[in-house]
This record gives structure tokens, sequence and C-alpha cells, in this order.
């Protein structure tokens, strides 16, 4: 079975965690089994999965085409973070953005 698709992304205050949200709470249990530091809080939304904080988080903000991007200190730490969610996320080559390739991890709907 493929993994389900991540329809947005935020970052919750309390607790203060990374959220994906899926399109329905099968999807969010799927990928909960699949992903075990995820969980799904009892008092939340059932579609949405909270992750542990990840290391090197700078910010989380909002990016084109829908997505939630996830900007980190480094490009390793970028990775580490897609990884733990399956590669769930998308990590783009861009030879535009010198310094600062990949360290941005986008999460929502790929929209072309």
């Amino acid at each position: 079975m493929a993994p389900p698709a991540v329809v947005s992304s935020f970052l919750s205050v309390v607790p203060s965690e990374p959220v994906l949200v899926f399109s329905n709470a099968d999807d969010a249990a799927y990928f909960q089994t699949r992903c075990r530091q995820g969980r799904i809080l009892p008092d939340q939304q059932s579609n949405w999965v909270f992750l542990p904080m990840p290391k090197g988080l700078l910010r989380v903000r909002a990016a084109a085409r829908g997505d939630i991007c996830y900007d980190f200190d480094s490009a390793t730490n970028a990775r580490h973070f897609n990884d733990s969610i399956k590669g769930l996320g998308r990590i783009y080559q861009d030879k535009n953005q010198g310094f600062h390739k990949d360290r941005r991890v986008y999460l929502g709907p790929q929209l072309m």
C-alpha cells in the first residue's frame, strides 16, 4: 500500500510539535503505525499526527502552491526529518538558493 498523502501541516503551540494533517483518520492511523514517533492525541482531530520537535528546525511557514515549508539549519537535519516521516516531504535541489539549498522540506498538496 502506498503511503498516505499529507494534506497540510502546521506547528502546534501546545504541545510545541509539528503536526501532519491527513485527509482522514484511517490515513493518519496508517501513517502512525509506520512512523512510531508519531502520535494521535485523543483530544485532538483524529486525522492529525503529532511528531516530536525535529533537531535544527528554524521555522515553519507557508510556501507557494499551498505547501508548508519546514526550514532547517542544515541539509542533514532537513534530510533526517524527511526520512523520519517516511519521505512524505519534498526537498528540492535548487542551484539558485546557494548556501541554503536542500535545507527546506515541503509538505502538502503537490500542485503543478
